[in-house]
């Protein structure tokens, strides 16, 4: 008898009816900038209270899906990376994960991005890249300008790809790839090291520029693999103290 009753919903309804007002979103084909029925017509499809609606309306709009203003309809709003940045800056905070692991999910995601960046970036676009390159060998010395404007250079590939979705996954690491990035300067804090990380995105910038999808993924590859090498070595001396 247990058996039967497993798969009952046991959300609260205003979490039930929020599923319902999200598929009648996307059943009807709503974009950003429109609106939703009014109050009086959804409690009136749903069967049930204002005051379940209203709470249904606040989860929908609490998970960056609607935005809701005095006096107007609920309205559709376009994806917001702010959502995610929230949850990706709490977890570090937390430890529930360490830089090292965000390197792999930026290898995994940037090496993608690098070579469709190649394929479909605009003039503008490169000129931005170039830019952004000459910028950080003047920050150097800065490691929190240095740490923005790298962050930036990896934003602009992502843009450059002709692919929202890259930029929704590279926007909400904003603070994460920073953080991630002053630890890797960190851990190559020599000055030939600091050239090589700014010549490692001149590299990424060439292919770019030229369309060499190949080489744009491999000299991002080879980037991460440089600040991970770098990374582990720090960690390790840092425990067992530098090697002989």
């Amino acid at each position: 008898m247990t058996d039967e009753f497993e798969n009952l919903d046991r959300r609260p309804l205003y979490a039930r009816v929020a599923d319902s007002i999200s598929a009648m979103i996307a059943d009807t084909g709503l974009r950003p900038g429109d609106d939703l029925p009014s109050e009086a017509d959804l409690c009136a499809r749903a069967g049930v209270s204002r005051v379940v609606v209203r709470g249904a309306l606040a989860h929908l709009a609490g998970a960056g899906h609607i935005k809701l203003s005095n006096g107007r309809k609920a309205q559709v709003i376009a994806m917001n990376p702010d959502v995610l940045e929230n949850t990706f800056s709490h977890g570090l905070a937390t430890s529930q994960f360490s830089v090292n692991k965000v390197l792999e999910v930026r290898r995994g995601v940037e090496t993608s991005t690098a070579a469709l960046a190649a394929e479909n970036r605009s003039d503008a676009q490169v000129a931005q890249l170039l830019s952004l390159c000459e910028l950080m060998e003047q920050a150097v010395g800065d490691p929190d300008a240095f740490a923005e404007l790298d962050y930036r250079f990896h934003l602009c590939i992502a843009e450059a790809t002709d692919n929202p979705l890259y930029v929704y996954i590279v926007k909400p690491l904003r603070e994460i790839m920073k953080h991630s990035i002053t630890v890797g300067r960190l851990a190559q804090s020599s000055e030939r090291e600091q050239n090589r990380i700014v010549e490692d995105h001149r590299i990424i910038q060439r292919a770019i520029a030229i369309g060499d999808a190949r080489g744009a993924a491999a000299a991002m590859e080879a980037h991460f693999s440089s600040a991970s090498d770098a990374l582990t070595r720090n960690e390790t001396e840092t425990t067992t103290g530098p090697t002989p």
